[in-house]
């Protein structure tokens, strides 16, 4: 396995399940597990592109999983298999429905992906990850999995879901004002289901990622244009550069926690998230 997990890296691809939601069963299970949310429009077309997790959350992958890889340990990688519908501009509330029931199907597709990997490898870690309407995806399961012993570390990058209260380790020029980087689906009626403030237990293995400006993460409900080229040029600008400032904290937290997890039996319904958790 080491080296097929070498061998993706090289690639750019995962070694097991990238782009098909299938992982590997006993004894071929990895280390780590990663699941990655695109974002809106980025599963437009090739489905094989960007491994199906669209720009910013396969580079996180690629980084994060050379990282593993240094340590002689296995990783491996999947996509949330959702449609993460385009933003619609200028939309109807029949745009603005097709765009939330986009949310609502990764979020629930995330939370069946996640139960089959970890009931077919019960001691592999899992990173979730998600950018924009992906990271709102991940932000969506993160209660419910709050007690799952295989949930590891989660990313959330340019998050609509996100909270300034939230006890996330937050990154990003956004922490640099005090209360500022509110998600806009915490402001818009329309985008219903926008979760509560996140449990201190799953907020100190969550990393949120927001800069200053973004239409997204930072959004500013007294703009006369919410999706002016400034904010939109901002929510644009993540991963971008050689070294993202959030893979190594990522790993670090992973790394802190017992490579081998002990499974446990978590109440009924525990594990699989529903859209509206």
């Amino acid at each position: 396995m080491a080296a097929v997990a070498a061998a993706a890296i090289t690639s750019g691809a995962a070694a097991v399940g990238l782009t098909t939601g299938v992982a590997s069963a006993q004894p071929q299970c990895p280390d780590v597990h990663w699941i990655g949310a695109a974002g809106s429009g980025e599963r437009a077309g090739d489905l094989t592109a960007d491994g199906g997790m669209g720009r910013v959350v396969h580079k996180s992958y690629r980084d994060f999983a050379q990282l593993v890889a240094q340590d002689g340990r296995t990783v491996t990688g999947e996509a949330v298999q959702y449609p993460a519908t385009a933003v619609p501009e200028d939309g109807g509330i029949l745009d603005w429905a097709n765009f939330m029931s986009s949310v609502d199907t990764g979020a629930e597709a995330l939370g069946q992906q996640y139960a089959t990997f970890v009931a077919q490898c019960p001691t592999s870690q899992v990173v979730l990850a998600g950018y924009s309407q992906g990271a709102m995806v991940v932000h969506r399961n993160l209660h419910a999995l709050d007690a799952s012993p295989n949930l590891a570390a989660a990313l959330l990058v340019a998050d609509g879901d996100r909270l300034p209260q939230d006890p996330t380790i937050n990154l990003g020029s956004v922490t640099s004002v005090p209360g500022a980087g509110k998600g806009v689906a915490q402001d818009w009626p329309i985008l219903a289901h926008a979760p509560a403030p996140l449990p201190v237990t799953m907020g100190s293995r969550t990393i949120s990622v927001c800069d200053l400006g973004d239409a997204v993460c930072d959004y500013d409900p007294d703009a006369e244009d919410e999706m002016n080229p400034a904010a939109v040029a901002v929510h644009t600008s993540y991963a971008r550069s050689a070294t993202d400032s959030w893979t190594l904290p990522l790993y670090q937290i992973v790394d802190a926690t017992p490579g081998s997890v002990v499974p446990v039996d978590p109440p009924a319904g525990q594990i699989v998230a529903s859209a509206g958790s």
